[in-house]
């Protein structure tokens, strides 16, 4: 018996051209230009064979990245933190930017939003087999969405934007990163994408570790390992690049800084002594943040998770 055709593909454009597509069980056809995008279980592929990673087979994987992938919240991430932030916001539509292993988007469709996520990992579309609607989960890059201008009332993306515009060489017990020479221009397109398929009056929610804290806990040797650098290192972003680049998109382009209260849950860090020792200060000082008269520390190097919005004012 034949599949039958992605449900969703009405709502999906050409990313080179943004023209409508002629759909099928196995290919996206652009009506326009031509390029055909193919289909598997329900996924889009849009990639055209350029990945983030390699695609390792799953059993091959090392038991840190193994416990890693375990710890994994994606789920949790919108449970605890953004569904009351999209709720208060009226939003109706949501994109999931660098959506992982997709349980964001089962949770968003779960709480009523009409939401998609996308990704440019092979190895994640393998993970997508186990999601409730593959058909809202898309493989491809940030700089060519497959969604029209002005789609979405907010868009998330979580430690995306660190990971564009450098180097990174890891192994056991490795861990190097360093700045290409146009960062700041890749890092800008990267937003420029994401801005583009957001409504006028929507917002583009930012989460990465804050390049101004000089510990990293996300990037180390070892899932949750701490990791010292310099603030000039030019990989960790900081609030005043994100607002430069938001003016380089938009100059109506506002970007505040958010509370991480119930942002995180430390499970990665807290596989490590100081984790666990640090846990309940840090909870604290997130929860101060939240505060009134005391929402400014988010902003701060004291803050080693940076939480952003950037509000799109107007069509530009």
């Amino acid at each position: 018996m034949q599949e039958s055709t992605p449900a969703s593909a009405p709502s999906l454009v050409c990313p080179s051209c943004r023209s409508a597509f002629s759909a099928s069980s196995a290919a996206l056809t652009c009506v326009s230009c031509g390029r055909a995008f193919p289909v598997e279980e329900g996924i889009a592929d849009f990639a055209e064979g350029r990945y983030f990673d390699d695609h390792p087979d799953p059993t091959a994987l090392s038991e840190d990245v193994r416990r890693g992938m375990a710890n994994e919240n994606e789920g949790r991430r919108i449970e605890d933190y953004y569904l009351p932030i999209l709720r208060a916001a009226g939003a109706r539509r949501v994109l999931d930017s660098g959506c992982g292993n997709g349980e964001a988007v089962d949770v968003l469709l779960s709480a009523g939003f009409d939401a998609w996520g996308h990704d440019l990992s092979a190895f994640r579309k393998w993970q997508w087999g186990a999601r409730r609607r593959r058909d809202r989960l898309v493989v491809a890059d940030g700089l060519k969405l497959p969604f029209p201008d002005g789609f979405f009332d907010a868009v998330i993306s979580s430690g995306v934007l660190e990971h564009v515009g450098v180097f990174e060489r890891g192994g056991p017990g490795i861990y190097e990163v360093s700045p290409l020479p146009d960062r700041d221009e890749r890092r800008r397109a990267f937003l420029t994408g994401l801005v583009r398929v957001l409504a006028p009056g929507g917002t583009l929610y930012l989460d990465f570790p804050n390049g101004a804290f000089p510990i990293d806990f996300w990037h180390g040797t070892s899932a949750g390992g701490a990791r010292w650098h310099s603030p000039s290192e030019g990989f960790l972003p900081k609030v005043k690049e994100i607002a430069a680049l938001a003016e380089l998109i938009d100059a109506e382009c506002r970007v505040s800084v958010r509370s991480p209260h119930r942002r995180l849950r430390f499970n990665q860090v807290g596989g490590h002594w100081y984790g666990r020792v640090f846990r309940a200060p840090a909870a604290g000082f997130y929860a101060l943040t939240a505060l009134r008269g005391f929402t400014w520390l988010a902003g701060t190097p004291l803050n080693p998770y940076l939480t952003l919005s950037l509000r799109r004012t107007t069509p530009g």
